[in-house]
């Protein structure tokens, strides 16, 4: 298994996309850390605002950046790496070998787990080294609850929790995508599929609101008023599109 992890890690540096990618998403970073450091105030949404400070810059950096994550780099890296190594012959290569579909498969998806955890913890780190320098550090921080005051160290667990929050969605991202991979004959085909299973999850469920709509549902679950099921949600996609996926693997003849 270590094998075919290190195998496919080197496949996905190997291509440049995955690097231009994170250079793209680091300035992407740094813009919106200009941008933030010129406001005065964190918006949570149309209504809700509160003065930004060094304690709470990371978690409305993470705001502004996630839209990038969760609908343009995440998708074509998660799509790049399962449904274009299929058309452009890489995964026919691996497959000569008598490697196991499913540890293959298992592979990839921790890959690209370990990829997306890399880009959040940048911005974490960007965001809390940033905050400190342009922002004003105070005793007392509060956030869309205007009941709940944390100090310093409680803001910076309630930021780290919340991009905990964030990766899990980018979790569930990933496993769904993979089984649109699966089922969807190309990468432009998949890459829309994917924004209409996003989208159309506001219409399914409220409860799915989370695939497009990641931060709102991550400040209204940390404010304690988040109505509808999250973390259900979450974990059921996590492993009902893991679980699909694999079956899928191991029954479909062009990865074989």
């Amino acid at each position: 298994m270590m094998q075919l992890l290190q195998s496919d890690w080197q496949r996905i540096w190997k291509r440049k996309k995955t690097f231009v990618s994170l250079l793209i998403f680091v300035a992407i970073v740094l813009l919106d850390c200009l941008f933030l450091g010129v406001q005065s105030f964190g918006a949570f949404d149309n209504v809700s605002s509160v003065p930004l400070t060094a304690q709470n810059f990371s978690l409305f950096l993470l705001k502004e950046v996630s839209f990038f994550l969760v609908l343009i780099i995440g998708p074509i890296l998660m799509i790049d790496s399962f449904n274009g190594e299929y058309h452009g012959g890489q995964l026919r290569l691996v497959l000569i070998r008598p490697v196991s579909i499913l540890r293959l498969f298992a592979a990839k998806w921790i890959n690209l787990a370990v990829i997306m955890l890399l880009f959040v913890a940048v911005t974490f780190v960007i965001g809390e080294g940033v905050g400190h320098l342009l922002k004003p550090s105070v005793d007392s921080v509060v956030y869309l609850n205007p009941d709940r005051a944390y100090s310093p160290a409680g803001a910076f667990m309630y930021n780290l929790e919340s991009y905990g929050l964030f990766m899990l969605i980018l979790l569930a991202q990933l496993s769904v995508t993979a089984a649109l991979c699966t089922l969807l004959p190309s990468p432009i085909i998949c890459y829309l599929g994917w924004i209409g299973a996003a989208v159309g999850g506001l219409y399914v469920s409220d409860a799915l609101g989370f695939l497009l709509m990641g931060m709102s549902t991550i400040f209204q679950w940390m404010a304690g008023r988040y109505v509808h099921a999250f973390l259900l949600p979450v974990f059921g996609c996590i492993f009902l599109g893991f679980a699909v996926t694999m079956l899928w693997w191991n029954r479909r003849n062009w990865v074989k």
